[in-house]
């Protein structure tokens, strides 16, 4: 594909979520430079990329709701002591003080921005479905659906209500507004089952457009060399591809909770593990590959390609950093890392310690803080380059190992299995041999811990879960902490949380 991207048509959130009069007066100009992108195969080619794009800017996956400002709200660093740090707030769940207004009003408006520009491919897809071949058609209207769901879900999962399956008020609560049209009339808020219903809907019809997605290998690769001249379908780790959407949709499932909803996640999650690896989509990182594949590319079911990741992060993690009170760095205690990956016993040959972090400077006690590699600037030179990590094979295991545990009949056996499968996979010997559920639910919480630090799914697991304790702070984590507020607009317009 060629590399000038043309800048996607971008609709304001307010022009979707609202009726104001300004719908009125688009003009003329943006129709036909919307009919003029989606005139041709490159053009919806370059407005999927263009969606995938926008989900790198800093307020989305670029850094705050993967490495830096959600990790911190999940207590995955040393909580920061400075306020006139941007993220100091929104860390300290202070939701109101301005800068944390910065984060909660822009991912919301950030996010339905990217919602705008799938459901603006996702109209045109249809409207000139002529232009396209199967192939095309079905593996980009695909991933359009497979974005909006994910985009929908994070959503939800931040300004939406967690433990769902914990309550017994869902039914009279509206979650979040689930957009799936380019209109001038604001969009109803739902109940979180219709809501739900809805990202699985947009799922299951995006798996079953993407059957033919080459990850699968039910074509030869013949069957795409006619479509794919300019490479568009190839590095399908970097997009939506089947197996990504698979695992997406069993995040869904085991974020609704229910009985049925667990059984789908276990079915979904074990068809990853079963054919993701046999069909080469990932290959498991070793402690000697990832000594140049640090943030295991390797095992990427689904990333984002971004620019200058180097210089976003660099004011972030350091080696030697000024102070303790450092008013943007990111680092771990000495003792939390003893206490994550048991490095003084079991796990003192897990090289997710050994070599996806490194001692700094700051000390406390006479110990020296740890600083995580995936994101440092010694990465720069090697393969992991501005890779942003969304989905990942070890997630698969984690979520059918949780799943084992909580169907109507466990199977703790074969939840251990899954579990020191990973551990082995990681350097660790020793084998984990409790049975009991609840050991075991507390094993698969170290294990997210250990493996997606710098990910963003801490805060996720924890409010998914209902955990009252989140690390470093000494609040207990009600909705207050787990559910940021609406923007104030939204509230004006009517809406409820």
């Amino acid at each position: 594909m060629k590399n000038n991207i043309i800048k996607v048509f971008i609709i304001s959130v307010g022009l979707l979520l609202s009726s104001c009069s300004d719908w009125l007066d688009v003009t003329p100009p943006s129709q036909i430079r919307e009919e003029a992108q989606f005139s041709s195969v490159e053009g919806f080619q370059q407005a999927l990329i263009g969606c995938y794009i926008g989900m790198t800017d800093e307020l989305l996956y670029g850094r705050a709701l993967s490495w830096s400002t959600i990790e911190l709200m999940a207590g995955q660093f040393v909580p920061l002591q400075a306020s006139s740090s941007n993220d100091y707030n929104i860390s300290h769940y202070n939701y109101t003080s301005s800068n944390a207004l910065t984060y909660i009003n822009g991912v919301w408006a950030k996010s339905y921005n990217v919602i705008a520009n799938v459901n603006n491919a996702l109209k045109y897809i249809e409207i000139n479905s002529n232009l396209l071949d199967k192939i095309n058609y079905r593996i980009i209207k695909g991933e359009l659906l497979a974005i909006r769901a994910f985009m929908h879900f994070d959503l939800m999962r931040l300004y939406g209500l967690g433990n769902l399956n914990g309550r017994n008020d869902l039914a009279s609560k509206f979650a979040i507004p689930y957009v799936t049209t380019l209109s001038k009339e604001m969009t109803p808020q739902l109940t979180y089952k219709q809501t739900i219903d809805l990202m699985v809907e947009d799922l299951n019809v995006a798996l079953q457009h993407l059957e033919i997605d080459p990850v699968t290998k039910k074509q030869p690769a013949s069957f795409y060399n006619e479509v794919n001249i300019d490479g568009f379908f190839n590095n399908r780790q970097q997009r939506f591809n089947y197996y990504a959407t698979s695992l997406l949709l069993a995040r869904v499932y085991l974020w609704e909770g229910s009985q049925q909803s667990i059984a789908n996640a276990l079915t979904l999650a074990n068809k990853v593990i079963a054919e993701a690896e046999t069909n080469a989509v990932v290959n498991w990182a070793t402690s000697t590959s990832v000594t140049n594949d640090v943030i295991m590319k390797s095992e990427h079911l689904m990333s984002l390609n971004t620019q200058n990741l180097i210089s976003r992060t660099a004011d972030f993690f350091k080696l030697e950093i000024i102070a303790a009170g450092d008013i943007k760095a990111q680092y771990v205690s000495n003792d939390r890392m003893m206490e994550i990956y048991e490095a003084e016993g079991a796990g003192s040959t897990d090289y997710r310690f050994s070599k996806q972090f490194i001692q700094n400077s700051v000390t406390t006690a006479g110990k020296n803080a740890y600083t995580p590699l995936k994101f440092y600037g010694v990465s720069n030179d090697k393969i992991t380059k501005n890779y942003i990590p969304l989905i990942r094979i070890p997630e698969a295991y984690y979520i059918a190992s949780e799943c084992m545990i909580k169907k109507t009949s466990p199977d703790a056996t074969g939840a251990l299995a899954l579990l020191n499968s990973v551990r082995q996979k990681r350097g660790i010997t020793t084998d984990l041999t409790d049975v009991s559920t609840s050991v075991i639910m507390d094993e698969i919480i170290k294990e997210y811990t250990k493996e997606f630090y710098c990910e963003g799914a801490m805060f996720f697991l924890y409010k998914r879960l209902g955990k009252e304790n989140i690390p470093g702070y000494n609040q207990v984590a009600s909705d207050a902490i787990y559910m940021l507020p609406y923007p104030s607009t939204e509230l004006q317009m009517g809406r409820k949380q």
